[in-house]
């Protein structure tokens, strides 16, 4: 498809992105949860008293969150086409996409609890 028009074609792309987030918050329990928790970590932001680069920061990092499991739920379905019986590959490929996720909350623990602290 050629878009003559580079403003349809934001349109659509955002109109796309948009429709990717409503499926993740209305299917992926995972990516609701990680939703969850970056309101309730937006409030926490609102009391504490950080400088506004340090709420952004934090603010961010858990956006970088949902946006990995955005890929990691992608991946995901992707691995459940190739074949829907098990396969010691694509389990290895499903545990590391979780394991990206691990890494990134145990990261994000750690920068709460230091910015908090510090």
């Amino acid at each position: 498809m050629i878009y003559r028009n580079p403003f349809k074609r934001l349109y659509n792309a955002s109109a796309y992105s948009i429709s990717g987030l409503i499926h993740a918050l209305r299917n992926e329990q995972a990516f609701r949860y990680e939703a969850v928790v970056f309101c309730a970590l937006c409030l926490i932001l609102l009391i504490v008293p950080l400088t506004v680069m340090r709420r952004v920061f934090l603010a961010g990092m858990w956006v970088l969150t949902m946006a990995l499991e955005l890929v990691n739920s992608a991946a995901e379905k992707a691995f459940d086409l190739i074949d829907k019986n098990f396969r010691p590959e694509i389990k290895a490929g499903k545990d590391m996409l979780s394991a990206s996720i691990f890494i990134m909350v145990c990261f994000n623990i750690f920068l709460w609890v230091f910015m908090l602290l510090a």
